[in-house]
């Protein structure tokens, strides 16, 4: 049996010259999110396949930018 669990990135905005806003991934919440669930589950019996990072992205004024929206992990029942 298989497993799969999305976790959504948490973001802050701030302001630049270039930009009104900026979007910024709150790394540290999203590792500790990470975490809980890849501990949840080995408890739960479950093998870590893969943690695939979910990246989206705009084009505005001639200048982009990407992020990771969200993580997807993928484990398998032992």
């Amino acid at each position: 049996m298989y497993k799969t669990i999305s976790i959504h990135t948490r973001s802050t905005y701030w302001a630049t010259q270039e930009s009104n806003e900026e979007l910024i991934v709150d790394s540290n919440d999203l590792s500790q999110e990470i975490e809980k669930i890849c501990n949840q589950l080995e408890t739960d019996k479950f093998d870590i396949i893969s943690i695939l990072p979910v990246n989206s992205g705009s084009i505005n004024h001639g200048s982009g930018y990407y992020q990771t929206e969200s993580v997807i992990i993928i484990a398998k029942k032992q």
